[in-house]
């Protein structure tokens, strides 16, 4: 899909607390790699103190929890928070709040390390490496998760959805194509010269994900991008979907994702 720019597509982080159910659902924990990398280099330990923004419905939050942190996890849906709470009431370290990052109050009390998972992008660009840094104790490490969609998967799928992202106006390009997965940008590139952090430490890691025909149409129910769209379009669009899959594939796809973990640690 060629996504048009935000401004003109109406993307909106709120769209995600009003689909809650099936973010709950559909949007799949961290794979296991990715949550023992980020808290290897984020040197979390058991009774850490962490910070975690934008906590959905707990897809970073549990396995964070299973390592015995403690957690403030801040989620601005109240609906996900509710979820959240669910998905994590057998861990008495684990605090959720609902409040966007921004209108938090800081604390006294400094924390171990902030972490964000499929967050940060939506976060004001004005503060939200200062207030990262004033959050955290010496030494505290920053540490962002980003998934970037790339080429592989199901062959020929992709291309064959792009005909239903121009009918219903979430693309303006037939021919767009995903990055190659050793071709991703790195995202945040202005961490690495802010002077609140030292340099940046980026890990990737290629990881496919299988999708039945409902399992699929549940993740895109949960995308930003499609929910810009009124319900008559949304509809339509994931009715194209679904009948692409189940007519040409079989019922069963798989898209190719790279996660990206960044990992700055606090210079003062």
């Amino acid at each position: 899909m060629a996504p048009i720019h935000n401004e003109e597509t109406g993307r909106r982080p709120e769209s995600f607390d009003l689909v809650a159910a099936d973010y709950n659902l559909y949007r799949s924990p961290y794979p296991q790699e990715v949550v023992d990398t980020v808290i290897a280099l984020s040197n979390l330990h058991n009774g850490g103190r962490v910070l975690e923004i934008g906590c959905g419905t707990g897809q970073l939050s549990v396995p964070l929890a299973r390592h015995g942190i403690a957690l403030l996890a801040l989620e601005p849906g109240p609906h996900l928070a509710d979820l959240a709470r669910q998905n994590l009431k057998r861990f008495p370290n684990v605090h959720i709040e609902v409040s966007s990052f921004e209108a938090w109050s800081l604390p006294q009390q400094k924390f171990n390390a902030v972490v964000s998972a499929s967050a940060f992008h939506w976060l004001d660009p004005n503060i939200r490496f200062s207030k990262s840094a004033e959050a955290l104790s010496p030494r505290g490490f920053l540490t962002i998760l980003h998934i970037h969609h790339v080429s592989g998967g199901t062959p020929g799928f992709f291309a064959d959805t792009q005909p239903c992202y121009m009918r219903w106006g979430l693309s303006n390009n037939l021919s767009f194509q995903l990055p190659a997965p050793d071709n991703v940008p790195g995202m945040y590139p202005e961490l690495d010269r802010l002077p609140e952090f030292r340099p940046v430490t980026r890990r990737y890691f290629e990881i496919p994900m299988s999708h039945s025909t409902a399992s699929y149409i549940g993740w895109l129910r949960t995308d930003s991008l499609v929910n810009s769209l009124n319900d008559r379009a949304r509809q339509g669009f994931l009715q194209d979907i679904e009948r692409l899959i189940e007519e040409k594939y079989n019922g069963q796809v798989v898209r190719n994702f790279v996660y990206e973990v960044i990992v700055a640690q606090s210079t003062s």
